[in-house]
């Protein structure tokens, strides 16, 4: 529908400018407008000229996948888009929540209210439930194979399966620098003219967020990964990490060959995080569900305090202890972005499956 509505606006959009972007993206380019404002004018407020600035480039923004996950975007989006309004721009966005679900859990939410009000009120707010994934469509059905998905039991033959890929990439093998905004680079161990090759660990066990995934996801037409394990809440951290790789991938419309631990559609374990407080005045920062595989996140306890910890238990019933970084607790602004990756996982399922497609990347 996006894309429909985006090329529909093409001539009307002529003279005025739009732009289309992922989220990430559209903040990353915010932050670094920010970071080189106040590098030249350090004691000015840099967000009216960036809200100036990108209403000058283009009167139309539309945005994939809107989502807030922390504070400091929660405030930049509240003054930004804020001001960004009042001058006329108009903006169309796909999210997977409606508005009063954003950013919901995180620290000082209160202040991020007025902003949900001016969304209800500015915009139009329509929900596009459907339950049939036409994503899913693009799987081979007939013998329900995938030339870009395979599983690292099978040994010799998927080891076979990915060189083949990789040397159809084109000269030799070797190591490459990409750059990153803001004067950053990531490291590619493996990789030819046109593919590079991962393990897992190097993408989603090193801390790399979104402007990396979307600087490897512009330099290459295919990216193979090797040894992914099941993902749920015992690796979190990795999770994220995987998730927000493969929405770069996707906008980028890069092809993503995968060796993995486990069939695709167990690849993804959901769970549903929760925090409880019992310092006399509980708070549930999300209603209890059961996931399809029974796992789910319980926390007793005040958040950031000592009388708290969260635990996660697994169908089998085993609980672990975790937080953001990786074990010990989690705070309430944590919570937020725990929540966002554990709904993000079916998206990311549904987004593997149409990658799979002998289509995709063509």
């Amino acid at each position: 529908c996006m894309d429909l509505f985006y090329d529909t606006c093409k001539d009307i959009t002529h003279y005025r400018g739009r732009r289309r972007a992922h989220f990430h993206e559209f903040m990353l380019d915010v932050h670094q407008r920010i970071h080189q404002f106040k590098r030249d004018h350090p004691k000015q407020d840099p967000i009216p000229f960036v809200a100036l600035e990108l209403a000058h480039e283009a009167q139309l923004l539309c945005f994939d996948e809107f989502q807030v996950t922390d504070i400091a975007d929660a405030l930049i989006l509240k003054r930004l888009f804020s001001l960004m309004f009042h001058i006329g721009v108009v903006v169309v966005s796909t999210s997977n929540r409606p508005p009063d679900a954003l950013y919901e859990g995180g620290l000082n939410r209160s202040l991020f209210l007025p902003f949900i009000d001016s969304l209800k009120e500015t915009c139009d707010v329509i929900s596009m439930d459907t339950t049939h994934d036409y994503r899913r469509d693009a799987i081979n059905v007939e013998n329900n194979q995938s030339n870009s998905y395979f599983l690292t039991c099978n040994g010799t033959t998927t080891y076979n399966s990915l060189q083949h890929i990789f040397n159809s990439g084109g000269g030799n093998s070797r190591n490459e620098a990409i750059p990153v905004i803001m004067g950053r680079e990531v490291k590619v161990s493996r990789a030819n003219e046109k593919c590079a090759w991962f393990d897992f660990k190097e993408l989603c066990h090193q801390p790399l967020g979104a402007a990396d995934y979307i600087s490897i996801a512009n330099r290459f037409d295919t990216i193979i990964i090797d040894n992914v394990p099941q993902l749920g809440a015992n690796h979190y951290n990795e999770a994220r990490r995987f998730v927000t790789l493969i929405d770069a991938l996707y906008e980028a419309r890069t092809k993503l060959v995968i060796s993995a631990q486990v069939a695709l559609e167990n690849l993804f374990v959901d769970f549903q995080a929760q925090l409880v407080t019992s310092d006399g005045d509980e708070e549930i920062a999300v209603e209890e569900k059961k996931s399809r595989d029974e796992t789910w996140v319980n926390g007793e306890g005040g958040s950031s305090s000592s009388n708290s910890t969260t635990m996660v238990r697994s169908k089998n019933g085993e609980n672990i202890e975790w937080s953001a970084t990786g074990r010990v607790g989690v705070s309430l602004a944590q919570l937020s972005a725990v929540q966002e990756v554990a709904f993000s996982f079916r998206r990311a399922e549904s987004r593997l499956a149409e990658m799979s497609g002998s289509q995709w990347g063509q």
